[in-house]
């Protein structure tokens, strides 16, 4: 048996946004066909995803693991949908971009929005990696444009800001950290069993950057789904974007940990000196980076 990725659709939508009719509002169905996508799902695995009631929707524990694993397929089915219409098309329309994941998710949509309005024609394919492999892609061709989510800059490659993010320690609402009084210290990060990216993203590379010592690993995750799932369980408390927690923040199914560390970092595009861009990625240069 294979997953239904339109169920899956609705399962991340549910997740994000703590309601099923406000999902299917994001998706462009009726809430009567996301119910259905979701029951047909939960029927077909014999797993209850969803708790339903009348304040809302949230989804379980094996919700919250299904949410993660749908999270990194889609991810990967976005990728191949943009690598599918690239090769439709000419490549003199093509632009090849390798993005970070917290690029990928808030940044780069409303860019290629704003990209297929002003040229039509443009076909541009989105690999989502850690900012350690976009910068490698880079350097390698394949990718026209990269944009990683660190302060560690490349200095052989072309670079210019975006943007700037701010990570987050977010733990669940029965952690003990959730009610004390005093911002948490970087010592006290370091001795604590945290839920963390893989060596190589820009999340991780500016945690540890900023903590200036070895953290303690709980997990680490390539997925910020994965990260926010293991952090509502329990696991530990979890470093990633604010911006991808606010949902989750704002329902009280995290809470997050002041601490003494200054986790804001730029969000920066970079390409190759040495490659020509083409007409379309140019178009995506100036749009990421505010230009006319």
């Amino acid at each position: 048996m294979t997953p239904d990725l339109e169920a899956a659709e609705v399962l991340l939508a549910v997740d994000e946004l703590g309601s099923i009719g406000r999902a299917a509002e994001r998706l462009g169905i009726t809430q009567p066909a996301a119910s259905a996508r979701l029951r047909s799902l939960e029927t077909r695995w014999g797993l209850t995803l969803v708790e339903r009631s009348a304040r809302g929707s949230r989804l379980t524990a094996d919700g919250r693991a299904a949410a993660g694993w749908a999270a990194a397929v889609m991810e990967q089915v976005e990728a191949m949908t943009a690598g599918l219409h690239a090769l439709r098309r000419g490549h003199d329309r093509d632009v090849w971009i390798a993005a970070s994941l917290t690029v990928a998710g808030f940044f780069v949509p409303a860019w290629l929005s704003e990209l297929r309005t002003r040229r039509p024609d443009a076909a541009p394919h989105l690999d989502v990696v850690n900012s350690t492999n976009v910068i490698d892609r880079v350097r390698r061709g394949e990718a026209d444009l990269g944009f990683i989510e660190t302060a560690d800059l490349p200095t052989d490659l072309a670079t210019r800001r975006v943007g700037i993010d701010a990570l987050a320690v977010v733990a669940a609402p029965g952690h003990r950290w959730a009610e004390t009084e005093r911002p948490v210290t970087a010592a006290d990060l370091a001795a604590e069993p945290l839920v963390l990216r893989e060596p190589g993203s820009g999340t991780r590379r500016t945690f540890d950057a900023t903590l200036g010592m070895t953290p303690t690993v709980a997990l680490e995750a390539g997925s910020t789904a994965s990260l926010i799932g293991a952090a509502q369980a329990g696991i530990g408390p979890a470093v990633v974007s604010r911006r991808a927690v606010r949902g989750h923040l704002d329902r009280g199914e995290l809470v997050e940990i002041a601490t003494d560390l200054d986790l804001r970092r730029p969000l920066t595009v970079l390409w190759s000196w040495d490659r020509r861009l083409s007409a379309t990625a140019e178009a995506l240069l100036l749009i990421a980076t505010g230009k006319t």
